[in-house]
């Protein structure tokens, strides 16, 4: 009969269910890990998703590439000048504050993703201790995408050369042409981008700390004459993208499952 309310049980049956009022919540949620072999796992699943994304791009997908290589392109142009500009600007204070944050790209951060796992687990923060998971994930992900894109890109680092296009062939085997892209910036890029995607709607302050510190990172590797700055935004946007995917992916998995609960 029409207006005859449809009992819950009947509507499952034909794959409908009356709205949840969590729906809306856990739309935005992430699959929830523990540290097992199903985590390690899905390291694998997520490194195809974010190497395969490229087939599956949209409009926004294209525009994003388009700032990333037009920027690259515009920073090659100007590492020299950028290279002179720092090194003309040295100062004890500039230097000390480089110092301090410098570190974040290799030793703290990974101790900072352990303290934040040790943390949950003490706490018992299920939320902490999974964002500390995830941030791992996206570090393993991006980091063997960084290694293998240092070994085809042999660019000579600008302490050792004032020719920013001075480059040796793939794979070759030389401690000087490390340069590209940015490891610091990539490890402290992606700690950036995972906490803010795990906190930042819920704390609108994390995001504009995290990356402040993860830029003068980067900064400071230019700073120290360690990187050129276009060496600095690819690693930056390696870490971004990456992180960014594999939290997207973790969202998909969770909205899929969910459905599939529903019905």
């Amino acid at each position: 009969m029409a207006g005859t309310p449809v009992p819950d049980s009947v509507a499952g049956n034909l794959f409908y269910s009356a709205p949840d009022p969590k729906a809306a919540e856990m739309e935005d949620s992430l699959i929830q890990y523990r540290l097992n072999g199903a985590f390690f796992k899905s390291i694998f699943s997520d490194a195809a998703y974010v190497v395969s994304r490229p087939a599956h791009w949209q409009g926004r997908d294209f525009r994003n590439l388009g700032i990333v290589l037009g920027t690259t392109g515009a920073l090659l142009l100007a590492d020299k000048e950028i290279k002179r500009m720092a090194q003309r600007n040295y100062n004890p204070f500039v230097n000390s504050v480089a110092n301090i944050v410098e570190p974040f790209g290799n030793r703290y951060s990974p101790y900072i993703m352990a303290g934040m796992y040790v943390a949950g687990a003490v706490i018992k923060n299920r939320k902490l201790k999974n964002t500390a998971l995830l941030t791992f994930k996206s570090y393993a992900i991006s980091t063997s995408l960084y290694l293998l894109t240092k070994s085809m890109i042999r660019r000579n680092r600008p302490a050792y050369t004032d020719n920013n296009l001075d480059f040796h062939p793939p794979f070759s085997n030389d401690r000087y042409h490390t340069s590209f892209p940015s490891g610091h910036t990539l490890t402290v890029m992606t700690l950036a981008t995972a906490v803010s995607e795990a906190y930042g709607k819920e704390h609108r302050w994390i995001p504009w700390v995290a990356y402040s510190i993860a830029g003068l990172t980067g900064v400071s590797r230019i700073y120290h004459n360690r990187h050129w700055s276009s060496d600095v935004w690819i690693g930056a946007s390696l870490g971004y993208f990456v992180t960014r995917s594999v939290f997207k992916n973790n969202r998909v998995k969770r909205r899929t499952g969910l459905q599939l609960v529903w019905r």
